[in-house]
């Protein structure tokens, strides 16, 4: 029933120091897989198709739209986002044309550096600044590195997706961060749960460990809701 990928999925999380609570929820989203494939590929679809007008180099965001839209309007109807991470706006794009928000706010270093990646950086910039277009006003942006944002950050928000640095101390700050700017009852949604090698132990700088530390630190207060092949999901309990 269960490819061989899911396996090695269940020992990345083992090499990882997943709680029972991460493998549970990943194996309930593994059954539960073949009776919503036909709805994920529908909401990937619909999504590409919206984004032919959008100038995008890359889009890894199609595939979870299908768990972004049960997941969020499940369990909120009318939210504040915060991403850190947002590259060309393809995350903020599906969150701003599928829900009704407060407030949308987009963190990202983008082309912040002189370094060698600056002119593809820029572009990246440019891209999400003309995406975001038809959405005026119901944003905004920050050019800045993560931990200077949540310095100067005053605000509270229901959701909050990280995507920005992969580096473990660097995910381990922005989720503690997140977290103490999350409203009860929000959720934050961490992308690239399985990032590096599934099939090599040598996992030493990844999201997920981490995001299991974090989980390991504040069992009674984080509830895993969802576990897929490229995402977590965490509600805060009160």
């Amino acid at each position: 029933m269960f490819s061989t990928n899911f396996y090695y999925r269940l020992n990345y999380q083992f090499r990882n120091n997943a709680n029972i609570n991460v493998f549970l929820t990943y194996i309930k989203d593994r059954f539960l897989h073949p009776f919503n494939s036909k709805k994920k590929r529908n909401f990937t679809k619909q999504h590409k198709i919206y984004l032919k007008k959008k100038k995008l180099k890359t889009n890894y965001f199609s595939i979870n739209a299908y768990y972004w839209n049960s997941i969020l309007k499940e369990n909120l109807k009318n939210f504040s986002y915060l991403e850190i991470g947002s590259w060309e706006g393809n995350s903020a794009l599906y969150v701003l044309k599928n829900f009704k928000t407060k407030n949308v706010v987009c963190v990202d270093i983008w082309d912040l550096y002189n370094d060698k990646f600056k002119e593809e950086h820029l572009e990246r910039f440019e891209n999400f600044k003309y995406n975001l277009k038809e959405f005026d006003k119901k944003f905004s942006f920050y050019k800045s590195t993560s931990d200077k944002f949540f310095e100067n950050n005053k605000e509270k928000f229901d959701v909050i997706y990280i995507d920005g640095s992969h580096e473990a101390p660097q995910v381990y700050k922005d989720l503690s961060n997140s977290w103490n700017c999350l409203n009860n009852d929000g959720i934050i949604i961490c992308d690239d749960y399985f990032y590096g090698n599934l099939y090599n132990n040598q996992n030493e700088n990844v999201p997920a460990i981490s995001i299991n530390k974090f989980l390991n630190e504040n069992k009674s207060k984080a509830k895993v809701i969802c576990v897929n092949n490229t995402q977590i999901f965490l509600k805060k309990i009160k």
